[in-house]
């Protein structure tokens, strides 16, 4: 009897030098360099979302910085895949969204589903939208239509990578209005921007801030963006309900971390995160770009996550 109040009292003692060796570590945290792993090319939304992000990271981060590894290719899918050998130490992080997630169910990976990070917090959410260059001959979302229903096939979209978010925004605009495009994948959504400017392709389906400040400059036209209101930076561009398409194309983007991170490390990152997103800088930088900021905390978050990972999975089925 003795012996076995001995062994607990020493595991009891084990499982409080862990848990204020835990406390520690959380309370510490971030004591170095975080590394931020972007699955898409510079200039993409993910890249430029989350440099906002590392911009004022350092003001409630211990002033330690979060620097952005940009690993592009199959929709996110290829940095998230060399993320699965990441330290779950809260060192490093990840940019996961919705085109990610639609890659997952629409090709073969090892990215599983949504359990395979951690979801940390939601940071923003974006409509999708068709952007033209600025001297394209569509005036408007109904040219563009009537030109693809008389040369099917013909017409070109680019989108930021095969069976993405953007490339899946494609394919549920093509179901709505009955079209048939020739879509074009790039590494990103930086990279689509760049064809479109360059005239390798007719058209994008873009999401905020992909373009944005193309179209701030004049070289770029946004037809219309599929929200349920008009961007307010662009008041002049209809939605797509006010052009004959009842289509709303949301998007959103979160930071995960690896699935055995502790839930101290968890809970001090979302607690930084949400103060990023509530920076008045940060908040001045999405705005300006037509992002919404929308934080949800890890929790609500996660819930969230698996909702839209069912979601996906029943339009992969559908389209």
């Amino acid at each position: 009897m003795k012996k076995c109040l001995v062994t607990l009292l020493m595991v009891l003692m084990l499982a409080s030098s862990i848990f204020a060796q835990g406390a520690s570590e959380a309370s510490a945290y971030p004591s170095k360099t975080v590394e931020a792993t972007v699955g898409w090319s510079a200039g993409g939304g993910g890249d430029i979302v989350f440099r906002a992000l590392a911009d004022v990271f350092p003001k409630y981060a211990n002033g330690q910085t979060m620097v952005i590894k940009n690993v592009p290719g199959a929709s996110g899918i290829t940095g998230a895949v060399e993320f699965l050998d990441a330290s779950a130490d809260g060192y490093a992080i990840m940019h996961w969204n919705n085109a990610t997630m639609a890659k997952t169910h629409l090709s073969e990976t090892v990215i599983t589903g949504v359990d395979t990070f951690r979801t940390v917090s939601q940071v923003v959410s974006s409509y999708n939208y068709l952007v033209v260059r600025a001297d394209s001959k569509y005036q408007s979302l109904q040219d563009l239509i009537a030109d693809v229903k008389a040369n099917p096939g013909k017409v070109t979209c680019g989108n930021a990578g095969a069976n993405g978010g953007n490339h899946l925004a494609a394919l549920i605009f093509e179901n709505e209005t009955g079209l048939s495009f020739t879509h074009v994948p790039y590494s990103g959504g930086g990279p689509a921007i760049t064809g479109l400017l360059a005239g390798e392709v007719d058209c994008v389906m873009a999401n905020a801030p992909e373009g944005i400040a193309n179209v701030q400059s004049g070289q770029l036209r946004i037809l219309a963006v599929f929200s349920d209101k008009r961007y307010t930076a662009f008041p002049e561009v209809p939605t797509g309900k006010e052009c004959g398409v009842d289509c709303v194309l949301p998007q959103w983007r979160t930071v995960v971390v690896p699935k055995d991170t502790p839930d101290e490390i968890v809970n001090k990152l979302d607690s930084i995160i949400r103060q990023c997103t509530e920076d008045p800088q940060f908040i001045e930088a999405m705005t300006s770009l037509s992002v919404e900021v929308t934080y949800k905390n890890s929790a609500d978050a996660t819930a969230f996550m698996k909702s839209e990972d069912a979601r996906f999975a029943e339009l992969a089925k559908t389209l």
